[in-house]
């Protein structure tokens, strides 16, 4: 169960970002935003969420090793996996405000298999916020491919006859034929993380 991985979310006070939200003008230096991946399709999601709240913001990606494994098969070890790819990307990138790490990944509960990816936002201080995409059911069909091996990537690749897909609308964007992309579905979770930072007096509470 995610209790036993997560720690404690109350740590030291988090900075109050008000003075960084757009419409204030007085703030002059950019805040600085490392992601743990080169993805464009985990990139570009946290550029979107950030670019809509503060006014400015500069997104790096940086190669960050999530010490999961490949294919993370429950929600302990997408979160693991994305608390680590967080905490690696302010490690990183020294100027780093903020580190993002996005991990996809699959859930089996009693009513099925379901992928999703988890985000973690962490502070200089260690703090951080988790937020998470939407959850797809998966056919039988992509599981069996899973359960002998292939990663998510390669038995959506070859099902569908498509090359890489977790770099461009992801298997969210097939199944739903283009309604809700991959990259959409990381905005959500990003924006649902960064929750806990624009509200930080109720998390604290």
């Amino acid at each position: 169960m995610l209790n036993n991985v997560i720690p404690d979310l109350i740590g030291d006070p988090v900075i109050c970002l008000d003075s960084r939200l757009r419409g204030n003008d007085n703030y002059s230096t950019h805040m600085i935003i490392a992601v743990g991946s080169t993805n464009k399709t985990k990139i570009n999601p946290v550029k979107e969420v950030f670019n809509h709240h503060f006014k400015k913001v500069k997104v790096i990606g940086i190669k960050v090793v999530s010490k999961v494994k490949e294919q993370p098969l429950d929600d302990d070890e997408m979160f693991k996996g994305a608390l680590n790819r967080a905490r690696g990307a302010l490690e990183k990138v020294k100027d780093a405000e903020y580190g993002v790490g996005i991990e996809g990944g699959l859930h089996k509960y009693s009513y099925g298999w379901f992928e999703r990816s988890l985000v973690v936002i962490m502070d200089k201080k260690g703090n951080f916020g988790i937020g998470s995409s939407g959850g797809l059911a998966l056919p039988k069909k992509v599981i069996d491919k899973i359960h002998k091996g292939d990663n998510l990537e390669e038995a959506i690749d070859e099902i569908f006859g498509t090359k890489k897909i977790g770099k461009g609308i992801g298997m969210f964007g097939i199944m739903t034929k283009g309604v809700v992309t991959r990259a959409e579905g990381v905005k959500h979770g990003v924006a649902f993380a960064l929750a806990r930072f624009l509200h930080s007096n109720i998390y604290e509470a």
